[in-house]
């Protein structure tokens, strides 16, 4: 044991593995593992299990979603018994084991029952989420000297994340359903869990135990929320679990069924693919941009972004041929990526992103997620394109509910500091940490 673990600090960053870079390969790793597939499981439940019902892609979705909302929880528990890298690797080694069945599993009910176990497992990873954002944050703090920058950078920098492997995800989804037997495919999966579990033994291991605090910024003495009233810090709350909800709803409830849609105007399997991560392109076009438009706009971005989305879901519904379809997934991510690092900044100055006022507004958010699966597949019986409008009017929501604050507050609500940004621990106590932010792409 090195002398700084001995006394309860990280190991120094070996100059040849920096650690920004080992957590930004475990989101990645991560959201490629968990999201491959999520635009092919109408294909791959017909393909496998002879499963054609839309009803069964979303109670599939659903009952995978209801298993990681309950294991989350289950996970910190368990954090505040055993060090963190245990736990996250003791979740990963399961969900290998799991993962490697899955491809095997004998009939829908089966692949359902296994992929919430894989879920409920996988779910420990969601822990090392916040220790991203804080070192981002901490790097964008030291270069920029300006804690909302820096928050504004760390919040950018997720999304990018995010965006770039949505893109490998799908193409990596759409191999595995192009393969002769798709059952190896998926329990190939099983390899990604196991690099997980090493990139997280180096990367959990380097970072401070359990000594952190949050330290107030001056003039914030409360950590972001003693500026503002009690009683209009809690309607700052409901507003930001209600825009939460509604965006959540709005990404969900268009994904399940898109790809089966886009092939039915004629695109193809691998031109369903392209079409699904066209917003993603779209959104990483529009993310440099993002610290001149909030800027710019400040809490009007919000609004501004989520209709722009609106109209570009309007216009896929409304598209009769590949090229308007193009066109409506290429608006839909110009403002997506905008409206995404507005959500969530939007979440950071109403709760902060340590303790009990985030924990409630992510759990709330989660009830978008499950909704949005069994909403979906009964929208698609009655027609595939009309997930598409139900998302342009769950995001109009999201526009109206921003606009009374873009028109109330003249100046933003202050922020926490940025050593409370998203990871903070007391002596004795596990951290509490900020949920992963890729429900919408859930298996």
């Amino acid at each position: 044991m090195t002398p700084s673990r001995a006394a309860g600090k990280a190991d120094p960053a070996r100059p040849g593995v920096p650690l920004r870079a080992l957590l930004v390969a475990v989101i990645a790793l991560y959201l490629v593992a968990e999201t491959a597939l999520a635009p092919f499981f109408p294909q791959l439940f017909e393909r496998l299990y002879d499963v054609d019902d839309p009803e069964a892609t979303g109670l599939y979705l659903w009952v995978c979603r209801i298993m990681g909302l309950v294991a989350l929880p289950l996970w910190g528990l368990a954090a505040r018994r055993w060090p963190l890298h245990q736990c996250v690797v003791a979740g990963l080694c399961s969900a290998a084991a799991v993962d490697v069945v899955l491809g095997f599993a004998p009939s829908y009910v089966a692949f359902t029952a296994l992929s919430a176990v894989s879920v409920a497992c996988n779910a420990a990873l969601l822990l090392a989420y916040p220790a991203f954002v804080a070192e981002c944050t901490r790097k964008a703090a030291e270069e920029q000297g300006d804690a909302e920058h820096a928050e504004l950078a760390a919040v950018r920098s997720i999304v990018v994340v995010f965006h770039v492997t949505a893109v490998a995800a799908t193409l990596v989804g759409a191999a595995v359903l192009a393969l002769p037997d798709p059952r190896l495919g998926v329990s190939a999966f099983a390899v990604a869990d196991v690099l997980l579990a090493v990139l997280i033994l180096r990367a959990l291991r380097r970072l401070p135990s359990g000594e952190r605090r949050p330290v107030p910024s001056s003039g914030n003495a409360g950590g972001g929320r003693a500026a503002v009233p009690r009683r209009r810090w809690w309607l700052l709350l409901a507003q930001a679990a209600l825009i939460g909800v509604a965006f959540d709803f709005a990404l969900a409830v268009a994904r399940p069924f898109f790809t089966e849609f886009a092939e039915g105007l004629g695109s193809g399997s691998l031109g369903g693919a392209v079409l699904f991560f066209l917003p993603s392109l779209g959104a990483l076009a529009t993310l440099p941009l993002a610290r001149r438009c909030h800027d710019r706009f400040g809490h009007r971005l919000l609004p501004v972004a989520a209709t722009v989305c609106a109209a570009g879901f309007v216009w896929q519904y409304a598209a009769d041929g590949l090229p308007e379809l193009v066109c409506g997934r290429l608006l839909t991510g110009l403002g997506l990526g905008l409206a995404q690092v507005a959500v969530e900044m939007r979440m950071f100055h109403s709760t902060g992103t340590a303790g009990p006022a985030f924990t409630a507004v992510e759990t709330v958010r989660s009830a978008g997620l499950l909704a949005a699966p069994l909403v979906s597949a009964a929208m698609v019986s009655h027609g595939l394109a009309l997930p598409l409008t139900v998302a342009a009017v769950a995001l109009l929501c999201v526009a109206a509910a921003a606009l009374p604050r873009a028109r109330a507050s003249g100046s933003p609500v202050p922020l926490p500091a940025p050593s409370d940004t998203a990871f903070a621990a007391v002596p004795g106590e596990a951290p509490v940490h900020a949920p992963l932010r890729v429900k919408e792409y859930d298996r």
